[in-house]
């Protein structure tokens, strides 16, 4: 319950997801890691890979020029979480 998603893109752009959040057992939303649209790779200004969040109204949490995917142990953020 304590994992945390990071995502990190070229331009900077940083975005968290509970890991719970790719969980079938907590949600039935999926969460895309994208390296083509309509059967063609994703241009420049997108990818090479593009986090996709489908269902969600606004943007803000899909990432494009996605860098780096890490998952972390986010307890030492959480004061007293042991």
């Amino acid at each position: 319950m304590r994992g945390v998603v990071l995502v990190d893109a070229r331009d900077d752009y940083r975005m968290a997801f509970a890991l719970t959040e790719f969980d079938p057992a907590f949600t039935d939303r999926e969460i895309l890691l994208a390296d083509r649209v309509d059967g063609r790779p994703l241009d420049e200004s997108t990818g090479p890979w593009q986090i996709v969040v489908p269902g969600e109204k606004r943007h803000a949490r899909w990432v494009r020029m996605v860098k780096t995917v890490r998952v972390l142990d986010a307890s030492w953020a959480i004061p007293d979480m042991k």
